[in-house]
């Protein structure tokens, strides 16, 4: 009875080890070219192209040619040109969540500035907290950088006069 079970499990396990090369193989023989545009900056954006490779590509270089399949995002960092100030996303990737690469085909992501400010008001009885967002152009979301002065912010109504004025506080 031990004997059996060894050889059924030595037969699913040259199976399954089969399947995997054969999977990959066959991937290995379609290609498509992936280009990243960020408009005045530099990007870098790093995907995940199959179960254990990560490639990274930059808005500076030349289309990358990767095997045709569906890349899912992990970090993208973007820095104005002579610049020591980053941005950083690790998500929520919007339209980068799922980027579709086809065979002979070039697939062009923009992203990046124009960025867009994205506020979030909750009022409380005694207080009011303004948090925001900053969404480049395919909807990646960016952490807020930390700053060595707090963002100052001013609350005007309809007419330009001042509510109120404050500082943003990190936490």
């Amino acid at each position: 009875m031990k004997r059996k079970d060894l050889i059924i499990s030595f037969i699913i396990i040259a199976a399954c080890a089969g399947l995997l090369y054969l999977y990959s193989f066959t991937n290995s023989l379609v290609h498509g070219k992936i280009e990243l545009i960020s408009d005045d900056s530099t990007a870098v954006l790093r995907l995940r192209n199959g179960l254990f490779k990560r490639i990274n590509i930059s808005s500076n270089d030349e289309p990358l040619l990767v095997n045709a399949r569906i890349l899912r995002a992990q970090t993208l960092t973007i820095s104005k040109h002579g610049s020591s100030f980053q941005l950083t996303s690790s998500g929520p990737w919007g339209d980068l969540s799922k980027i579709r690469i086809k065979n002979n085909q070039t697939t062009t992501i923009k992203v990046g500035p124009p960025f867009v400010i994205k506020p979030d008001v909750v009022k409380y009885p005694d207080q009011m907290e303004i948090k925001f967002s900053i969404i480049g152009q395919a909807g990646e979301q960016y952490q807020i950088p930390r700053l060595p002065k707090a963002p100052k912010v001013n609350i005007m109504d309809e007419n330009g006069n001042t509510i109120a004025s404050g500082n943003f506080s990190y936490g």
